[in-house]
């Protein structure tokens, strides 16, 4: 029975990015966490530590504590502080001096309490006890509304008479510079523990044997060879099958699995590393036992699975410690950023075409019956069903016409594309070719089924008919646009569509999302490649 070990949620996602340098992609920082790992966290009885922690290392966790409490101290400041100005500027709008009235004075006094109250941050504050805080999100979000209900209290209490617009812009202002400070330390965090990886966890030189001398324990080895400064000794491997004088990077073999009691009496042993090749995973738990029993630390590397594409990270449900290999590789302040470009980005496109959909609909309404919209079943992030929105661009029992059209399909695979389609109206064929019919899809992007850039979202038909390759394409949210709309659309083969999303879902960046968007604008005002 393995005792259930809670990691902390900084720690967790700390290590979601993967060392470039490391060979053959092995993952450093799931590395770093398994080696931090000891005996107690693998035992139902506690096992004492062979190396007691030095004085060096506990000094290096105290510095790192409280240059993390300063920060959040500074932040916490810092908002106050902006709160304060905000509260002067909306005295200044009725045309008073801040300071210069009662109601003024009172505010300022006000300010300092509440200055001094978020920098002890004291549990008369918290309106989410520290217990149900598990996340970032839930420490922010307490924040915020513990500071807008300060707020208010403050304007209410300094008796300022301001319109429902200023008092709105007030809140949405501070809402704005508490974001961006939530992903200043956000950032902070992931910057120091990335630094954190790459620290001893002490002056002390710990020695490991490796476990299985086959390319999952050379790869491990490889790790504590490269890096030095992890203070790791590879003394040597144990194998299953080799013996002899067998040696890797001058790491010499030190016997066969059933000697290891003996070579870990005979050696000063501070830990086993547990990297057999997977023809011997059913013998290494005699192995762990042997280990586990003597009493001595057992580390697990990442790379228990040759991945070609996930990155590895240690992750935790339910307070279960286990690894999860992502096949995308987004952090967490790049997701709420693209997050918050999508949100922006559909919004402004909504009320930027609002002219042009207007006159889309009458000369829909005009052209042919039906109804105005589009909606479809397709299949969105993991594969789950969404109702997507178009203007409708055919006439009215356009699916049931497909069925008789399949033997004019001009694409490969799945997909069903005809270039001159008699299913499409003659105001649909505008539409479809300034990508008009599109524009309602951003209504899906602010309802979070869809991102602005991102794969196509495919029918659910055609998801049956993917190979097990092709299915990556939806382990992204899919988007109004993506490289397949850029690079001439129904002029390539659906393996080349395919190919494009997955290299842009490898790939992914912000500056990546920026340019497909500016190049998206050009290419569907020359109407390039549509149908």
């Amino acid at each position: 029975m393995i005792q259930e070990k809670h990691i902390p949620l900084d720690r967790i996602k700390d290590m979601s990015a993967e060392d470039e340098n490391s060979p053959e992609g092995v993952n450093l920082k799931g590395v770093d966490y398994f080696m931090n790992l000891t005996a107690d966290d693998c035992s139902e009885k506690p096992v004492p530590a062979r190396h007691p922690r030095t004085k060096t290392s506990k000094n290096q966790a105290e510095r790192v504590i409280l240059s993390r409490f300063r920060l959040e101290l500074i932040i916490y400041r810092l908002s106050a502080v902006g709160l304060m100005i905000s509260v002067f500027a909306l005295i200044n709008i009725q045309g008073q001096s801040p300071l210069g009235t009662p109601y003024g004075l009172m505010a300022a006094g006000a300010m300092a309490a509440i200055y001094l109250l978020s920098s002890l941050r004291l549990p008369i504050l918290n309106l989410v006890p520290l217990r149900h805080q598990r996340t970032d999100y839930h420490r922010f979000w307490s924040r915020e509304l513990r500071f807008v209900l300060l707020a208010t209290f403050t304007v209410f209490f300094a008796g300022m008479d301001l319109p429902v617009t200023a008092f709105g812009l007030f809140l949405g202002v501070n809402l704005a510079v508490q974001i961006a400070l939530f992903i200043l330390w956000r950032w902070y965090n992931l910057r120091d523990s990335r630094m954190q990886n790459f620290r001893p966890a002490s002056k002390s030189e710990k020695n490991v044997i490796i476990f299985g001398a086959g390319e999952r324990g050379k790869r491990a080895a490889d790790i504590f060879l490269k890096y030095p400064d992890l203070n790791i000794r590879v003394l040597g491997f144990v194998d299953f099958h080799k013996s002899g004088l067998w040696r890797y990077r001058d790491v010499p073999l030190m016997g066969r699995v059933d000697q290891l009691d003996r070579i870990i009496n005979n050696n000063q042993v501070d830990a086993v590393i547990m990297a057999p090749e997977p023809e011997d995973y059913p013998a290494s738990q005699d192995v762990f036992d042997l280990v586990e029993n003597m009493g001595v630390n057992i580390y697990v590397p990442p790379f228990i699975y040759n991945r070609k594409i996930s990155s590895c990270c240690a992750s935790s449900i339910n307070g279960q410690s286990m690894l999860l290999y992502q096949p995308i590789k987004q952090g967490v302040p790049e997701k709420i950023l693209k997050n918050i470009m999508d949100k922006a980005g559909a919004l402004a496109g909504l009320i930027i075409s609002a002219p042009i959909l207007l006159i889309s609909i009458i000369a829909i309404k005009l052209d042919s019956r039906g109804p105005i919209l589009f909606k479809q079943k397709r299949s969105g992030l993991n594969g789950r069903v969404f109702e997507m929105l178009k203007l409708r661009t055919m006439v009215n029992d356009a699916e049931r016409q497909k069925h008789e059209l399949q033997h004019l399909n001009e694409m490969t695979g799945p997909v069903f594309k005809i270039k001159d389609d008699p299913r499409v109206t003659r105001v649909g064929r505008i539409l479809r070719k300034f990508s008009i019919d599109e524009f309602p899809q951003f209504i899906n992007v602010l309802k979070g089924d869809m991102s602005l850039v991102g794969p196509r979202p495919p029918l659910p038909a055609e998801v049956a008919q993917y190979e097990p390759w092709q299915r990556r394409r939806l382990s992204v949210k899919p988007g109004a646009t993506c490289l397949w709309q850029i690079n001439g659309r129904n002029h390539i083969d659906f393996e080349e569509w395919t190919r494009l999303d997955l290299q842009y879902i490898d790939q992914w960046s912000l500056k990546e999302d920026a340019r497909i968007l500016l190049k998206t604008l050009p290419a569907v005002l020359r109407g390039d490649g549509a149908s």
